[in-house]
């Protein structure tokens, strides 16, 4: 992407709700005249915990900040590159973050968003419980659909805003320049023996364990009702979730789960217009 974009003279990188620094780790090692890396993130522990580049004797000078991304603690213009990864779809006004880190980038510099369509992953099918029915699969759709629905509905953010980024950036007042579609997928195959399927096993067994699908039992259960779902309905519904990743985790063990394991996850590029234009 720094190359489809022309970014390799960049110097100066925000990378906004940076967690525990995983997406600037990645920026540091393909930006070749990066000298500056700058985190900031709500929460406090993560603040404390980032690392923001793999080499901690790197040129790169690396800072973290505690802010949200409502407010940037930052003057105008200060980097040539604001960036963020699955941060809008937990933020519940896209624009006004938007706006902010259109204000803290150079005139012409460049903001750029990794954010997916969460939804569209329930369509994804394995071949661990067979190919199913219209029926269940509609099914599951539903219920995610109407969890991400209340999700929005209650404020905390668009779980599948990534479709919406082009229109929600052009009214932030940045143009739109580059998008395109991750081509990273999440493959799945016996004996799931590489260290990034071994970590999509253990996650899946982790959230069978805790009972997440993706969230609590009764945080889905909020994002359900005030998505528009019948109070009645959602016993029944939670169940057919957690029996579904069951069901995908017994086929694992047994061998016989298999699948491309395809997502839409977005790239958009965007500028802020030079002064006078």
């Amino acid at each position: 992407m720094v190359a489809r974009l022309g970014l390799g003279a960049v110097r100066s990188v925000l990378d906004v709700g940076c967690g525990l620094g995983h997406w600037s780790r990645e920026l540091a090692r393909v930006l070749p005249q990066v000298t500056e890396i700058t985190g900031v993130d709500p929460d406090s522990s993560w603040v404390k915990q980032a690392r923001l580049t793999v080499d901690e004797g790197a040129a790169a000078k690396t800072t973290v900040v505690q802010g949200r991304g409502e407010n940037l603690p930052f003057p105008d213009g200060q980097f040539d590159l604001v960036t963020c990864q699955t941060v809008l779809i937990h933020v519940p006004d896209v624009v006004a973050v938007l706006r902010e880190m259109g204000r803290v980038v150079r005139p012409g510099g460049t903001v750029l968003l990794a954010e997916p369509n969460n939804l569209a992953g329930q369509l994804v099918r394995s071949s661990g419980v067979g190919p199913g029915d219209a029926k269940a699969l509609l099914s599951t759709h539903v219920f995610y659909a109407t969890c991400e629905a209340g999700k929005i509905a209650l404020g905390e953010g668009d779980n599948s805003v990534g479709d919406l980024l082009p229109g929600l950036l052009a009214e932030a007042g940045l143009t739109v320049v580059a998008g395109y579609l991750s081509d990273k997928a999440s493959p799945l195959w016996p004996p799931y023996s590489s260290p990034e399927q071994a970590a999509l096993v253990e996650a899946l067994a982790t959230s069978v364990e805790e009972e997440r699908c993706p969230w609590s039992r009764d945080e889905t259960r909020r994002y359900f009702l005030a998505g528009g779902g019948e109070d009645g309905d959602y016993a029944d519904a939670w169940a057919a979730r957690l029996s579904e990743m069951r069901a995908d985790l017994a086929a694992i063990r047994s061998g016989l789960l298999a699948t491309a394991g395809g997502q839409v996850m977005y790239l958009i590029a965007a500028t802020k217009p030079s002064q006078g234009k």
